[in-house]
């Protein structure tokens, strides 16, 4: 009977911690997968980056040394692109990226 306790104990903790990890395990998973291609409508007004929510002159000053400081510019690169210009995450670049799309 002890014996049957140790090993219920023993994979009950072990499902436990994958439970607990298992958003990780996602979120790696997801984040590895490669995006959809999307067209984006791109105007050929210069208007600058900062003008954009989230967009400070910081991130603006990283982004224009990148060759990204107008919104068409920054709606036509790719999010890797954008997330080591300006260093931030690839989410926070596709958001940037989506906003200056729609702009």
């Amino acid at each position: 009977m002890k014996r049957v306790a140790k090993v219920v104990g023993f994979v009950g903790g072990a499902i436990a911690v994958i439970w607990a990890m298992r958003d990780r395990f996602i979120s790696v998973a997801t984040s590895r997968e490669p995006q959809p291609p999307t067209f984006r409508n791109v105007s050929t007004e210069t208007v600058p980056v900062d003008q954009l929510d989230g967009i400070g002159p910081v991130f603006a000053q990283r982004l224009s040394a990148a060759g990204l400081g107008d919104v068409g510019a920054l709606a036509t690169a790719s999010p890797d692109q954008v997330a080591e210009a300006a260093g931030v995450s690839a989410a926070r670049a596709r958001n940037w990226i989506d906003l200056a799309a729609s702009h």
